[in-house]
């Protein structure tokens, strides 16, 4: 989804609004190919100051499809490699990094929304990413929520679409 959405990105248009509160378009794209570096920090051994230093590099360069794809195949090879029972030190908090993976699947889900509306592109997850989110995936929003980095749940109507169901649960309006 998240790849698909980026494909759409003018070069020209990484400096306006992303559709994900105050960040740019550039902002949000490095944001989530800098999670991916920072997931694979943490599964790596590394700690939430290791990862500190990687917020604000610049991720998209020339490529920001294939920055993408680069960062994101290190983080799977570091997954592939890690014991994902093990605890990591999350900046949240500590977890494991099954819950870091679950983490990065709702960022890539939630964040592809994001660059679909400053783009102007239908958002429609398919229906068991969904279901997998609300489910083993809860656990993390709830924990979010806690933090405040995630709104209250919203209503959501009877007939809503899966991914209208997960904007609400996330705390986010469906546009």
């Amino acid at each position: 989804m998240w790849v698909s959405v980026l494909g759409h990105v003018e070069r020209d248009n990484f400096d306006r609004a992303s559709g994900c509160g105050e960040w740019t378009v550039r902002e949000l794209v490095d944001h989530v190919a800098g999670g991916a570096d920072r997931t694979a920090i943490l599964l790596r051994g590394g700690t939430s100051d290791d990862t500190a230093t990687t917020r604000g590099l610049d991720y998209i360069g020339d490529d920001a499809v294939g920055s993408f794809w680069s960062q994101e195949h290190l983080m799977r090879e570091a997954a592939a490699n890690a014991d994902l029972s093990a605890p990591v030190d999350y900046r949240l908090g500590e977890r494991s990094g099954e819950a870091l993976m679950q983490i990065r699947v709702l960022e890539l889900v939630l964040h592809s929304k994001d660059l679909a509306d400053a783009n102007g592109d239908a958002w429609d997850p398919p229906a068991d990413l969904v279901e997998f989110l609300l489910g083993a995936g809860s656990t993390v929003i709830e924990e979010f929520r806690a933090f405040g980095a995630v709104g209250p749940e919203l209503p959501v109507a009877e007939d809503a679409t899966p991914g209208e169901r997960l904007l609400a649960f996330a705390g986010r309006a469906s546009r």
